[in-house]
């Protein structure tokens, strides 16, 4: 296959509905990245990043009546996840692993299990290399600790996965590296959230303080390799995930773990 030297910035970030927009904006003008993957982001203000940051892109719906409102209106606005990039992207697919888009649930009390899962994905091309790139908000569980419904999920995501030859995918897992879930998702992609970085909450602005849970993650499949991969404070109540991506030629693999971030 053909390698890219090429190297693209992503950015990921929980954005935790519009609590902390002018931050997350700013940041993400200062950090100047090439695609973004955002979760818990109302519709509205999808548009809102779209204009402010010049890019195309995606957003796909969890529910209509979310876990929190509008802070200028008080009136629940439908959100979700979304994907931007400044390059065009030649194609996007929903792929919900837990209900489905016709169907997108009204919460009429804060339950996030209420929340529909969904994999939002796409192809963009920069200098004539391609990437797939792809984002989610899995299944939200207390403590981080995995129950039937994380692991059915799971295996429904890992379903829609296994269907796309090459891809990058990141966003908040709400599932801790070293245990269940994240373990099940490292063993068949590349984890590249570098071992150095024990937990991705922001300890200044999250209302539980510094848990110490890394449950937001930047996979692969072998075809992509990264670099100056970093979390940092982006005024959200979840650190932001920076890297820069580029191809890879893929090479023989032999038996063995998947490489690890470093």
């Amino acid at each position: 296959m053909k390698s890219g030297s090429s190297f693209l910035k992503l950015i990921s970030l929980n954005i935790e509905g519009d609590k902390h927009i002018p931050d997350v904006l700013a940041f993400l003008k200062r950090e100047k990245p090439e695609v973004v993957c955002l979760q818990e982001v109302y519709l509205q203000d999808f548009e809102f990043f779209k204009k402010e940051l010049g890019m195309k892109g995606e957003h796909a719906l969890m529910i209509k009546k979310p876990l929190y409102t509008k802070k200028d209106t008080g009136v629940p606005f439908p959100y979700g996840i979304c994907l931007l990039s400044k390059y065009p992207f030649q194609q996007f697919r929903q792929s919900y692993y837990h209900g489905n888009a016709a169907s997108v649930p009204e919460l009429q009390k804060e339950d996030p299990n209420k929340e529909y899962g969904v994999l939002l994905y796409g192809t963009l091309e920069k200098e004539n290399v391609k990437f797939t790139i792809g984002t989610t908000h899995f299944t939200w569980t207390p403590n981080g600790q995995a129950d039937e419904r994380q692991r059915e999920h799971l295996s429904a995501l890992l379903k829609i996965l296994k269907g796309i030859p090459e891809i990058v995918f990141c966003g908040d897992f709400n599932a801790p590296r070293g245990r269940e879930i994240f373990a099940k998702i490292a063993q068949q992609y590349i984890d590249h959230i570098p071992k150095k970085y024990a937990t991705s909450i922001n300890k200044d602005v999250h209302q539980k303080g510094g848990l110490q849970l890394m449950v937001d993650g930047l996979f692969s499949t072998p075809h992509y390799k990264t670099r100056n991969v970093r979390l940092v404070k982006a005024g959200s109540d979840h650190l932001a995930i920076t890297a820069e991506i580029a191809r890879q030629t893929i090479k023989r693999q032999t038996k063995g773990p998947l490489r690890r971030g470093l």
